[in-house]
């Protein structure tokens, strides 16, 4: 995952009602995003170590990325407010990221920024509010989030 520092996020927050906020008291993972990232490559398998991680991260330079295009995952359970994010090296890095074993539902990378999770049926009226939004922002570090819950802060190539 490539983090940010996005200190908007708490404006959008504040623009949404709690009572639209999904949240699972089993699971903190739901609910606003806190940490704003998009992600790289989910689903690496246990074999796949830092260092093949730093190696092929160590080979691309990230620039300011492009935070646009409110829109919305939808499902049964909840919707996932994001937005798109566009950046030099996200597809290519991803490219050579799914070289290493992994397992993925989603074959097609479209880089994101989730916003929140909210209620089904919630998410529509705030990508009408957030439509016109548009943020740049530079990538601070990337982390390795491991199968085994762990994680590895790793720093990037930032231009």
């Amino acid at each position: 995952m490539l983090y940010f520092d996005f200190p908007e996020m708490k404006e959008l927050h504040d623009s949404i009602d709690s009572e639209d906020v999904f949240s699972d008291p089993n699971d903190p993972s739901f609910g606003l995003e806190d940490e704003p990232h998009c992600t790289l490559l989910y689903g690496l398998h246990k074999e796949v170590t830092d260092e093949q991680i730093e190696e092929i991260l160590k080979a691309f330079t990230f620039g300011a990325c492009k935070a646009h295009n409110v829109s919305l995952f939808e499902n049964e359970k909840w919707d996932v407010l994001k937005f798109d994010i566009d950046g030099d090296s996200l597809h290519d890095c991803n490219k050579q990221l799914c070289e290493l074993p992994h397992t993925t539902s989603f074959p097609d990378y479209h880089p994101h920024m989730t916003i929140a999770y909210l209620t089904p049926g919630q998410g529509k009226k705030y990508v009408e509010m957030f439509k016109d939004r548009v943020h740049e922002m530079v990538p601070k570090y990337a982390v390795y989030s491991k199968p085994d819950g762990s994680q590895v802060k790793i720093k990037v190539n930032i231009d």
